[in-house]
Parts: structure tokens; sequence; C-alpha cells
């Protein structure tokens, strides 16, 4: 068997919503001190590594992940819109316990978030097709590429979905993902594999000192 595109999935840094626990969804907040941190970090893990193409999620806390990321190793970030996290409608910018079900927020309240997130959120079919889309793209261009890819949560969740699973309804099983996570899946002969998931060892040994 032999490899033939390799995805090098990051998560974009912490951001100063995601400090106050808030969801973001198409809305956007920029990278925290932290964020930064932990992007230059990730960096530094991944410097000495050679890559095709750095592709990322045009949100802001994407590109400038991805900006600190192709600093490091020469690239300049090309943004696929594809990449960008779900919709998810009225949830956006409310705090994320108002929808988790272990969270705090009120019991009464959350199926009345989860209600309107029904009716204002993305579907998870049109979610689905435009990652497909974004996957196809990069494809195309380097069919037998190692390329970095910075994006989201939401994103990384459906992707291992649908590239190991073939089932776009499973993408809510994957996670979590930390923040400037590195996650890595291969095709070998048409077939996915996973390299790692959710590594951030580079980022335990920076809390351990």
């Amino acid at each position: 068997m032999h490899p033939t595109l390799q995805l090098i999935l990051v998560r974009h840094g912490e951001t100063e919503w995601t400090e106050l626990g808030l969801l973001h969804g198409r809305l956007d907040s920029p990278l925290s001190p932290t964020g930064r941190q932990h992007a230059e970090q990730t960096a530094d893990r991944l410097r000495g590594e050679t890559f095709d193409a750095l592709f990322t999620s045009p949100k802001g806390r994407a590109m400038q992940t991805a900006l600190i990321l192709g600093e490091a190793l020469g690239m300049e970030p090309i943004a696929l819109d594809g990449l960008s996290e779900m919709d998810f409608g009225w949830s956006e910018g409310k705090p994320l316990t108002h929808f988790d079900p272990d969270g705090t927020g009120s019991w009464l309240f959350r199926p009345l978030v989860r209600f309107a997130m029904r009716l204002t959120a993305e579907r998870t079919q049109h979610f689905a097709a435009r990652i497909r889309e974004a996957i196809a793209a990069m494809q195309a261009q380097y069919p037998k590429g190692r390329l970095l890819v910075v994006t989201h949560w939401g994103v990384i969740s459906m992707l291992m979905a649908l590239l190991l699973d073939g089932d776009l309804q499973r993408w809510r099983d994957y996670g979590p993902w930390e923040a400037c996570s590195i996650s890595e899946l291969h095709a070998e002969d048409g077939v996915w594999h996973t390299i790692r998931m959710n590594d951030h060892v580079h980022l335990q040994e920076e809390r351990s000192i």
C-alpha cells in the first residue's frame, strides 16, 4: 500500500470567545494571547516537516493561526470557504452551556435552544457537502500531496466521519479537539487511516513548566 494523500489537520488556537465559553460557528473572535502562544508552539512542532500546501478556513481565528504556521514554514495560506465552521444559527455567540447536555444551563431552556438551532442552523447535509467539495478541491490540486489544513472543531469531526466511516451522521461522535491540536489522516489505495488524533503534547509540555 502507498499513500496517495495526507491531511494534517490543525484546529485553530484559543480565542477570546473560547475563554468566555461562547459558541463561534460562522461568527468570529480573535485569538487570545494564549491562542497565539499555542499557535507558535504548534508552528515549532511542525517546523522541519514538509508540506505541499497550507489550506485554511477563511475565518479570522483560523487565518490568524494559519499565518503563524505559514510564517514558520515559509508558506502562504490558501483560504477555502468549505473549511469554515458550521453555521449554528441563532445559537452563535451564546454560552455553550445552553445546549451542552452536561452544562449548567436550564433544563427547560436547552430544548428551546435545540429547537431554535434546528430552525436556523446549517443543515448537516449542506455542511457535509461543502466539506466534500473542499476535500475534492484540495485533492484535485495535490492528488498525492501532504497538506496542512487549519480549520474548526466541527469541520474536523465531519472530515473524520466522512473519510473514516462514510457516514455524515456520525460527525458528532468525533472529538473533543483541543485548540491547536494536530490530527493526521492518510489515504492508502483509496482507504483512509488515522495516523494521529488530537495530538497536543506540544501544548501539554508548556503547561507543565
